[in-house]
């Protein structure tokens, strides 16, 4: 429909981050059974979260206008405090290698919200609102697994996870796309 006015790299960005999340997926489900395939769905996430920061910058890009966090800098405390109540809340209950791959990985979660923030003001209005809204479920999602497997269970875990991700991957392409139309 409208994909063909898309620009080819984000095209391929978007496939690289959908790809990987998927993956990300696939090594989640078997966690269960080996403890590894987190750490492997974690680091699927990790290259995926950060093809989206290089998808939106690029989209930023193309739009030739100046980032939002450019010019509103402070908005950033709002990741960084989120980033640290959680990580802090989480901390003791980790091993060493896990504070650090959740370190990481937390660290480029937040940073692709932070840059689907920074699209504010540089395309469609809409394209930007639902970009943005599909990042901070995927934060919300990404949190309910984390406090899920490290500090209390979360009633309904999985159907809360799985639908706030699947809105928020829908909402990701559905806005990427609306910039195009």
């Amino acid at each position: 429909m409208y994909s063909k006015n898309i620009n080819r790299e984000v095209v391929r960005l978007a496939l690289f981050a959908f790809l990987f999340s998927w993956l990300g997926d696939v090594l989640l489900m078997f966690s269960n059974r080996l403890p590894q395939f987190f750490i492997f769905g974690l680091a699927s996430f990790l290259v995926a979260q950060t093809g989206y920061v290089f998808l939106f910058r690029k989209t930023i890009n193309l739009s030739g206008k100046k980032p939002f966090l450019k010019k509103k800098p402070y908005f950033l405390i709002f990741y960084i405090a989120y980033g640290l109540i959680v990580y802090i809340a989480l901390f003791n209950r980790l091993d060493s290698v896990l504070r650090i791959a959740v370190f990481i990985y937390m660290s480029a979660l937040l940073g692709m919200s932070s840059m689907a923030l920074n699209r504010f003001g540089n395309g469609h209005p809409v394209s930007f609102s639902l970009v943005f809204a599909g990042s901070l479920l995927f934060v919300f999602s990404d949190t309910m697994i984390a406090i899920n497997r490290f500090l209390v269970p979360v009633p309904y875990e999985g159907i809360l996870v799985m639908s706030t991700y699947m809105v928020a991957q829908y909402l990701i392409m559905r806005g990427l796309l609306k910039q195009y139309e």
